[in-house]
């Protein structure tokens, strides 16, 4: 450990708390304010005694349609040392007849809990506090794991221990039936450490150039759990990529390159909002650095996060841009050069602004010799006789 991490790290600081924003002690006061369930447990660790080895937290909201064939992947598994703690965050469809009617085949195994709707961390943090595992993982109601994708992460975790955190490959599954591999979009990474433990500042750096981690694919020792807290409930999206960016404060990383999920990608999911997604991920980088500024400053990371900042700008950029917002996209890139003050930004600056421009005057002139005025059908030009 480094010696500055005590003071860099905020899950240890103490005295004014002002970077422990997201602490156990923290959270777990607040959050047992708002949740029953955990009024009944002090904090978040697991049960001294006959824990099961995982706890499979499965976050709902109407999802009655789908939410069977994701309990029949957990029961399918090759371990079956484990709970599942069903959420129900305030479903309206038949949820809970279809979620009880399971429940009976899991022996004793599967817990379901309703609360009101809050949002997906809202649900995660009620199945963490409600949670005994040694092992934290999680499930999403719409999609299925494969046959061994405990027992995978099960090995890594049971023979490195200084890894706190591990998670693997999967397949986008479209509305078409078109399936891609997660790990295949990434032939620019080609030096990426698979299959290999990943020290902090390693994981930390890999997360800000690329959000490698799918939910399904997550496993976390509960000891890092501990440390890190709970998910954010103020993010209604990228609340996730916020949670692994404190767990790479906490514990070294490890990545299966192996698909052990499928992961659907439907109109109803929450990822098809990609600018709204975008944002809240920019939101996430800069509150993690006036968090972690201690972590990362003694990790000489202060470039890798002035970076990630600059390329969120630019991603908010070119998704205004598509959408028509060509105020909101050249400020995006402007803001994206001032990000990161650099000879390498400036020239990626003018390469965006200069090609964006160039289609917006070329495609002002084929509106005008084309189209016409918006709402207005071009005249015609006259024959030459």
């Amino acid at each position: 450990m480094h010696e500055d991490d005590e003071n860099a790290n905020p899950i240890l600081r103490s005295g004014d708390g002002t970077g422990a924003a997201h602490s156990k002690l923290n959270l777990s006061r607040s959050f047992r304010q708002k949740h029953p369930c955990a009024q009944r447990r002090a904090d978040i660790r697991g049960n001294e005694m006959g824990s099961p080895k995982f706890s499979v937290l499965i976050a709902n909201y109407n999802n009655a349609h789908l939410i069977q064939q994701a309990l029949d992947s957990i029961k399918r598994q090759t371990v079956q040392d484990f709970e599942v703690i069903v959420v129900d965050d305030g479903s309206t469809d038949s949820s809970r007849f279809v979620i009880e009617a399971a429940a009976a085949s899991f022996d004793g195994k599967l817990r379901y809990i309703y609360q009101p709707n809050g949002g997906v961390a809202s649900a995660r943090n009620t199945a963490i506090t409600a949670s005994s595992g040694d092992y934290i993982t999680f499930l999403d109601p719409d999609d299925y794991w494969h046959d061994e994708r405990l027992q995978a992460h099960a090995e890594i975790l049971d023979e490195h221990e200084a890894v706190g955190f591990c998670c693997s490959d999967f397949d986008r599954l479209h509305e078409d039936g078109h399936v891609e591999r997660h790990f295949s979009k990434w032939v620019a990474f080609p030096h990426f450490p698979f299959e290999q433990p990943i020290s902090r500042e390693d994981s930390l750096r890999w997360l800000l150039a690329v959000n490698f981690v799918g939910t399904n694919g997550v496993t976390i020792r509960r000891s890092c759990v501990e440390a890190v807290g709970l998910f954010n409930e103020n993010y209604k999206q990228a609340e996730d990529y916020d949670y692994w960016l404190r767990c790479s404060a906490n514990t070294e990383f490890y990545v299966i390159p192996r698909v052990l999920h499928t992961y659907r990608i439907h109109q109803g999911g929450l990822t098809k909002n990609f600018l709204e997604n975008c944002e809240y991920s920019q939101r996430v980088i800069q509150e993690y650095t006036r968090t972690y500024d201690g972590f990362i400053k003694s990790r000489g990371l202060e470039g890798a996060v002035r970076t990630a900042v600059s390329r969120k700008w630019y991603e908010i950029g070119n998704l205004n841009f598509e959408g028509g917002h060509t105020k909101r996209a050249f400020y995006s890139y402007v803001m994206g050069l001032e990000s990161e003050i650099s000879f390498p930004n400036l020239l990626r600056f003018i390469s965006v602004a200069a090609r964006k421009t160039i289609r917006l005057g070329t495609f002002g002139f084929l509106s005008r010799e084309r189209l016409g005025p918006v709402g207005i059908s071009a005249p015609t030009r006259p024959r030459r006789s």
